[in-house]
């Protein structure tokens, strides 16, 4: 089992994140932690943590290439048969790797995943002393590609890919729908997707100037994977996109 967990001058939240996947009830488990050219302490706070932890791996890249470019850092040095993607500003509940491979396992599908919290991006708090607040992201038990296609109901934080189902996988380059767009590969390759409807995470809000609050960059993300990747017609696409992003906007309201 590989989590791959990206940072760019993480230095408030890493800790704690990298404590949050640790402390998963399924110990067996690498976590590679992919530095993107932080200029804060990320780097020391990573070689800290590994000093205790020899599950840690640490990544260095001398440019920053943003998340897609550290994710696929660290898909390629992963050594376990799962993948699973954690940000240095998001945080595992205990549970969550050991119930969602008990999924997979019972329901053979390459592609895993849970709901969430989303909490104010403020938040200090560990997974430990987590009482919940916010709102939960619920998601469907169950996923078909035509499903997915019209939005991404899959937070990148509750993903968990087999591969030995889907082969080598790797997150195309499109900045704000890197991950959607490999799980649409998935599917598209005939893999399956289940999902467990409880909150075995928390997401912190995008705060302003991060990759993910940027709203206008995302429609476009979403259109270029709409009509690049799954080639749809103009038409279609259009109502994907509108439709997706009025659910994106319902969901990003806390």
């Amino acid at each position: 089992m590989t989590v791959v967990m990206p940072v760019f001058n993480g230095a408030r939240t890493l800790r704690r994140s990298m404590d949050s996947v640790l402390d998963q009830s399924f110990p067996e488990l690498e976590l590679v932690v992919v530095d993107d050219a932080s200029t804060d302490r990320t780097v020391s706070i990573i070689e800290e943590v590994a000093a205790r932890d020899p599950r840690v791996r640490l990544v260095r890249r001398e440019r920053s290439g943003g998340p897609a470019a550290a994710r696929n850092a660290g898909i390629e040095e992963a050594t376990g048969r799962y993948l699973a993607f954690c940000d240095a500003d998001d945080l595992w509940l205990p549970e969550k790797l050991a119930r969602q491979l008990a999924l997979a396992e019972t329901t053979g599908a390459a592609l895993v995943y849970c709901g969430y919290h989303r909490v104010d991006a403020g938040f200090d708090g560990s997974a430990q002393d987590f009482t919940p607040e916010g709102r939960v992201v619920h998601v469907p038990t169950r996923l078909t590609l035509a499903g997915l296609r019209r939005r991404n109901v899959i937070g990148n934080l509750t993903a968990v890919v087999d591969t030995e189902r889907t082969g080598p996988v790797a997150m195309p380059d499109i900045p704000g729908a890197e991950d959607w767009a490999l799980w649409l590969r998935i599917l598209g390759a005939g893999g399956t997707a289940a999902g467990i409807d409880e909150p075995l995470a928390l997401y912190r809000a995008a705060q302003e100037g991060s990759h993910s609050s940027d709203r206008t960059r995302a429609i476009r993300a979403v259109w270029q994977v709409l009509r690049e990747q799954e080639r749809m017609p103009v038409p279609l696409a259009f109502v994907h996109l509108v439709t997706g992003s009025l659910a994106a906007l319902r969901k990003n309201r806390i």
